[in-house]
């Protein structure tokens, strides 16, 4: 699925049980886990859904 490029929009997605939430057009992701939420620094900005989750799998 595309992402829409538009910073108002985000996505959270699960991967292995672990949930994150990615604002649209940045670059950044962050793990939701409640308290202090581990940041991700993406290499590039994701197109498509699947293309996020293969980076945050990095």
């Amino acid at each position: 699925m595309e992402l829409i490029q538009d910073p108002r929009c985000y996505t959270d997605v699960c991967i292995d049980g672990q949930w994150f939430h990615y604002d649209h057009c940045g670059t950044s992701a962050y793990m939701l886990k409640g308290g202090v939420s581990a940041g991700i620094e993406l290499e590039k900005v994701p197109a498509t859904e699947n293309e996020l989750i293969a980076l945050l799998s990095n």
